[in-house]
């Protein structure tokens, strides 16, 4: 949980509510992405491309369209939610700087159904350097800090593949299964208070989509609490099986309790 706090944390310099000062503001996302195990600046990118791309259909994981193979789909649904989300921006972030910007563009080739090859239609050659400083940071500041406190390797790789999972599986469950639409797509859910504080308040989403201004630590005070679910019961929902897209035109009515 606290681990969820410091991708909000990422998730509010995305925003440019860390700091004022872009600069100041970029070290702080670079920070805690660096301790995420994330580039800040791709992470940024797709945030920024989801607030356009929300519920259309790179992002209805919940459907299988009638050109993809069932199989693929509910494989690569499993894959995410079980540790795939995490574990794909951990190593695209290695990786990644090491081409050069064009892989991006043949990357992005696949975007019709995947969201995340939507983020490389976005990239600049800037944007492109700034991860490849980011990574050559992040090695240094995990190699000063696993030698000066004497960190295990070992017992790190089960604390991320634990948080990988946990992380994972929380990032769709705020728009499987809500209205086809780019900012109503979005559900409140309810946590217990002291949670709800470790998350920074990112369970309200649908507030932050509604006005992506909103800092968090405002989010809880502006949010209708008539209008929001209980976390539990979309985290249960999100393990339901993608299937078949309905014929017509999808409705989907949000339900509050």
């Amino acid at each position: 949980m606290m681990m969820q706090g410091v991708f909000s944390m990422m998730h509010e310099c995305f925003h440019g509510h860390g700091h004022y000062n872009k600069k100041v503001n970029w070290f702080m996302g670079w920070l805690v992405s660096t301790l995420f195990g994330a580039s800040f600046t791709m992470s940024e990118v797709y945030h920024q491309g989801h607030h356009d791309r929300n519920r259309s259909r790179p992002e209805m994981g919940e459907y299988i369209f009638p050109d993809e193979s069932a199989i693929k789909k509910t494989f690569i649904y499993y894959f995410a939610i079980l540790g795939g989300l995490w574990l794909s921006s951990f190593l695209a972030s290695i990786l990644l700087p090491f081409f050069p910007l064009q892989i991006s563009r043949w990357l992005s080739k696949y975007k019709k159904g995947n969201t995340y090859s939507g983020t490389f239609v976005d990239f600049k050659i800037r944007k492109w350097n700034i991860m490849r400083l980011e990574l050559l940071l992040g090695v240094l500041f995990w190699y000063g800090v696993i030698h000066l406190f004497h960190w295990d390797w070992q017992v790190l790789v089960v604390c991320y593949a634990a948080f990988g999972f946990s992380w994972s599986s929380l990032q769709w469950i705020y728009h499987i299964g809500t209205p086809i639409h780019p900012i109503e797509g979005a559900y409140n859910l309810r946590l217990p208070g002291w949670i709800r504080v470790l998350f920074l308040n990112f369970n309200y989403n649908l507030t932050h989509h509604r006005n992506p201004k909103i800092p968090w630590y405002r989010l809880y005070r502006v949010s209708n609490q008539n209008e929001t679910q209980p976390l539990w019961y979309r985290y249960l929902r999100l393990f339901i099986p993608p299937k078949p897209l309905p014929e017509g035109e999808i409705i989907i009515e949000k339900t509050y309790f």
